[in-house]
């Protein structure tokens, strides 16, 4: 019985293994940082990773990770990386494309199109952030899914781990806090704010608490930048 279910935790690791190596090779071979409309953020190389026969690789080893076996934040980290290359995909299947908006059409929207397969579903970007991810009421997964957008937050050069998702979800807060005209930065007696505190202000609660801004500074939102984190 032991060497069953030692074995069936050996499996299980491999094929989350598998999708997460594939993963981060991809990650490294085709993000960079670059700049686009005066704003730092890492760029991605869609026109070659669309070449790449490993991206299909990538798609099958997520398709074949057994969800129901694993939990926590492995999972929580599953559906964070799975949202990113779903969002991927949406560019590599569209492209060339001005931004992923432009993905959807008039009858349904980019966010409600199912592109990511998991077992024997088919998920849409709008399913995994609402009704998988948010409802796990941690606001930091909003610092890590990434919508292939200027505005949005940058893409870490690896996937996302359960064994210390904490500390890589609190890195990328304070990251996309810093970085200007599109986080959050302070001028005069403004503080300017991306729009992802706005839209998703039931998941922050008091925006001036969680940011710790006092109630004398005035608080704009940036307009967000929705044009392609493309490299080209």
């Amino acid at each position: 019985m032991k060497k069953i279910v030692i074995l069936f935790f050996i499996v299980t690791s491999l094929t989350m293994a598998d999708y997460l190596d594939t993963w981060d090779e991809l990650l490294q071979n085709y993000t960079s940082i670059g700049e686009k409309d005066g704003i730092t953020l890492m760029v991605v190389d869609y026109r070659r990773l669309k070449e790449d026969l490993k991206f299909e690789k990538l798609l099958k080893e997520v398709k074949g990770v057994e969800i129901q076996k694993i939990q926590g934040d492995e999972l929580k980290a599953f559906w964070i990386n799975t949202y990113n290359i779903g969002a991927v995909k949406m560019i590599v299947d569209n492209y060339p494309i001005n931004g992923i908006k432009d993905a959807g059409s008039v009858f349904k929207s980019v966010w409600n199109k199912e592109i990511i397969e998991v077992e024997d579903r088919i998920y849409s970007l709008g399913e995994i952030e609402n009704k998988i991810l948010r409802k796990t009421e941690d606001e930091l997964i909003h610092f890590a899914i990434v919508c292939a957008s200027i505005s949005c937050p940058n893409l870490k050069m690896s996937g996302y781990r359960g064994e210390d998702l904490d500390m890589q979800l609190l890195d990328q807060k304070l990251k996309f806090m810093e970085e200007k005209n599109k986080g959050i930065y302070r001028e005069g007696n403004t503080v300017y704010l991306s729009k992802i505190f706005k839209w998703y202000k039931g998941d922050f609660g008091n925006v001036r608490e969680y940011l710790g801004i006092s109630e004398n500074k005035k608080i704009k939102y940036l307009d967000y930048n929705w044009k392609l984190n493309d490299l080209n």
